[in-house]
């Protein structure tokens, strides 16, 4: 578990992991309303070497960005079931030609052949309302490596 104590140190643990993707993987981001999925995938795009503004694509349910590859961020927070992601189109991008990063991803069953990175954020409101406890699953060694 990495412990994160700010938006800022939580884009910068981001960034660390985007330094270790690769065209094709995935990163699923799990967590409540609130935790800082979105903080977390704007410091994955930063990482990836894009300038792009990054928001929310809640209400577009996918943005993409463009760096060192493409990146398809996702936002599956309005839709209510695997039809829907199919009826968007959002299949023919996961994982496909650049880094994806999906928010709510428990709507998703099936993934192409890739990495399958799991981040999970949790509030720790015990020590400050701006931490962050952050487990990385899937990518071998990286919490061993970040500060």
């Amino acid at each position: 578990m990495i412990i994160s104590t700010s938006a800022e140190h939580t884009e910068k643990i981001a960034g660390a992991l985007a330094q270790r993707l690769e065209t094709g993987d995935v990163v699923r981001l799990h967590g409540d309303l609130g935790v800082g999925k979105t903080v977390f995938a704007r410091g994955l795009v930063r990482g990836l070497e894009s300038e792009d503004l990054v928001s929310s694509p809640t209400y577009s349910i996918m943005n993409v960005y463009h760096g060192r590859v493409d990146i398809y961020h996702f936002d599956l927070y309005r839709l209510e079931d695997e039809n829907e992601v199919y009826e968007a189109g959002l299949y023919e991008n996961i994982g496909k030609n650049g880094v994806s990063i999906i928010e709510w991803p428990d709507l998703v069953s099936t993934y192409p052949e890739g990495r399958v990175i799991d981040v999970y954020l949790s509030k720790n409101l015990g020590v400050s309302a701006d931490c962050r406890e952050i487990v990385v699953k899937g990518a071998d060694g990286f919490e061993d490596t970040c500060d």
